[in-house]
């Protein structure tokens, strides 16, 4: 797991007012309670943001943030009342040993009675980022699509670089993205986890879930809904010069939106072909089997 936010609603001004103030209480103590570490608070016109760094350094690849909390208010559509809410992010792949432990201590101090217990309980999921990782096959050496998604992307730069594939819209409920690990570690200074083998991440990327942390256990799988042909398999299955346009397409924006740019008997035909030529290494049911494990790093 990477990143998950959790929202609850704040009911009325007092308790309202009351986290506004552990806000500059938390960064006007971060000696104390983060020595090592780095409270910072950010604001605009409808929320403020306080991120929680473990730890902080002048290089970026010291800096380490384990957390943020928003507070904000603003009016929803349809309703007179001001809605009130918190939202704590945790990034659990940055926890390292008793660090999350304290920070549930500073928060269930700062914030009482919003306690993280209790938010675990009751708070809602708004944000999920799960992750799997090839160490086994490079990003681009493959071609990883999802049915009945017409949206996709690869960034570029230059003529020649491609680099993060995002399958589904940024506002959709459910979004892959895939990226050379190694890589950002490397740009950002930071040690690798490989330096022999290649080091492929996919993430499965999730807005709105609507339900509380301790059910998490019971989501779907939804790195099921991501496929992934063998890209050699597929360039060599046709010689055909709209099917070489289609494998082109596809390595320069994704297979969503290759497709979509076919007529409907072709992309039925093409996706059918290439449904037949799944890579044996994905297995999605093997990585599921950690969930459990992911979800015991942010348990109360």
């Amino acid at each position: 797991m990477d990143r998950i936010g959790i929202t609850v609603v704040i009911s009325g001004q007092n308790l309202y007012k009351h986290v506004y103030g552990q806000f500059y209480s938390m960064r006007d103590e971060q000696k104390q309670l983060l020595p090592e570490g780095k409270i910072k608070i950010r604001q605009n016109k409808y929320s403020m943001r306080l991120d929680y760094y473990a730890a902080y350094t002048h290089k970026k690849a010291g800096r380490r943030k384990i957390a943020d909390i928003t507070l904000g208010a603003n009016k929803l559509p349809g309703k007179l009342a001001l809605h009130r809410y918190m939202t704590l992010t945790l990034y659990p792949s940055q926890f390292q040993d008793g660090e999350f432990d304290h920070f549930k201590s500073v928060f269930d101090m700062m914030f009482d009675p919003i306690m993280y217990p209790v938010l675990f309980q009751t708070g809602k999921v708004n944000y999920l980022e799960l992750a799997a990782d090839s160490l086994s096959h490079n990003h681009h050496s493959f071609l990883p699509y999802r049915k009945y998604v017409t949206k996709s992307d690869i960034y570029k730069k230059g003529d020649s670089y491609l680099g993060t594939t995002y399958l589904g819209s940024n506002t959709s409920g459910l979004r892959f993205r895939l990226y050379d690990k190694a890589k950002q570690l490397n740009d950002t200074g930071k040690s690798t986890f490989t330096k022999i083998f290649p080091h492929t991440r996919i993430e499965a990327v999730m807005r709105r879930l609507g339900v509380a942390p301790v059910d998490l256990i019971k989501m779907k799988n939804p790195f099921k809904k991501m496929l992934i042909a063998d890209l050699a398999k597929a360039q060599s299955a046709c010689a055909d010069e709209e099917w070489q346009n289609f494998m082109s397409e596809s390595q320069q924006e994704g297979v969503p939106a290759a497709l979509s740019k076919l007529p409907a008997n072709k992309r039925k035909k093409y996706l059918g072909m290439l449904d037949d030529m799944q890579v044996p290494w994905w297995n999605p049911d093997e990585v599921w089997k950690e969930l459990p494990l992911a979800l015991s790093r942010i348990e109360p």
